[in-house]
């Protein structure tokens, strides 16, 4: 079977060859309109069209590969962060696919960290996802290309960390009213620490890995409002606390698992990896200036 051209792009598309050609290279120096990249990627979809990243990369000097590494920690009987970053990575991978990036992403276990198979691959930069200090420095000195953290603390300039500021999200519910705030537990004991240290006196936050932490917890506070970081964790919670005590910060798009009578807060989840995506090709064409945090904040 014949491979698809971007002359077949243009043509299904009823536009030129070089049209094509800036979309799918993610050219952002032609003034295209984004209803015609759209229809372009579509039609690029609908062909099955792959392109030529070796030949790319003879002319680029890049591979068009971008490597993403998820940790997951064995002992967490409630990876709620893991299935986050999930759906986080497929609008990240639909983002950078418009700007003529490839994702290559693998699971990394905490306890036993095997990168062989990532770091054999000739990658422009690299994504960590919820990462804690002792580990990422065993990865960084794996790759030599940027490397950009999510969901982690680490004061080290080389290194740019992009977090939520899940507490500034709890306190627009209310800045007065005592409030217990659950968050899904993380792999980056430094961000756990520094999320406690920010904490105010009239907030509580618990750090949940099981359902039965979750129990311990509504004991403490059997009367008090409780904000809860994701969908699923605020449906578990709706299971002990009566729902018009709860708000849940929705990470994952998916309120639609939540009752009515809870009230929700959305995290836009693709804002968010438009942001990371952009700072990632950033430091890729090395357009950047040294800066430690991004810090996506409530709206």
């Amino acid at each position: 079977m014949k491979r698809p051209t971007l002359k077949d792009i243009a043509k299904e598309v009823g536009v030129s060859v070089a049209t094509v050609s800036y979309v799918i290279n993610g050219n952002e120096k032609q003034s295209i309109s984004e209803e015609t990249k759209d229809k372009i990627i579509q039609a690029a979809n609908r062909l099955n069209y792959v392109p030529n990243l070796a030949a790319r990369s003879l002319v680029k000097r890049k591979s068009g590969l971008v490597g993403v590494l998820i940790l997951k920690h064995k002992q967490n009987k409630m990876p709620i962060f893991t299935n986050h970053n999930y759906k986080l990575l497929e609008k990240i991978e639909e983002y950078l696919a418009t700007k003529g990036y490839h994702v290559l992403s693998s699971n990394i276990s905490v306890e036993e960290p095997n990168l062989d198979i990532i770091k054999q691959r000739n990658l422009d930069g690299v994504l960590v996802f919820n990462v804690d200090n002792r580990i990422f420095y065993d990865i960084s000195i794996k790759f030599t290309v940027p490397i950009l953290l999510i969901d982690a603390v680490l004061d080290d300039i080389l290194f740019h960390k992009i977090n939520v500021d899940y507490l500034g999200y709890a306190r627009k519910v209310s800045s007065e009213d005592k409030k217990v705030i659950l968050i899904p537990h993380l792999n980056s004991e430094h961000l756990m620490d520094k999320i406690r240290e920010d904490k105010r006196e009239n907030e509580e936050v618990y750090f949940i890995s099981s359902v039965d932490s979750v129990r311990e917890v509504v004991k403490k506070h059997r009367d008090e409002r409780f904000i809860v970081v994701s969908e699923e964790l605020g449906v578990i919670l709706s299971r002990f606390v009566e729902k018009d005590r709860i708000s849940v910060i929705c990470i994952n798009n998916e309120d639609y698992l939540l009752d009515e009578e809870i009230n929700k807060i959305e995290v836009d989840i693709e804002n968010k990896a438009k942001l990371i995506s952009d700072l990632l090709l950033r430091y890729i064409d090395k357009n950047y200036k040294y800066v430690q945090y991004t810090i996506i904040e409530a709206e």
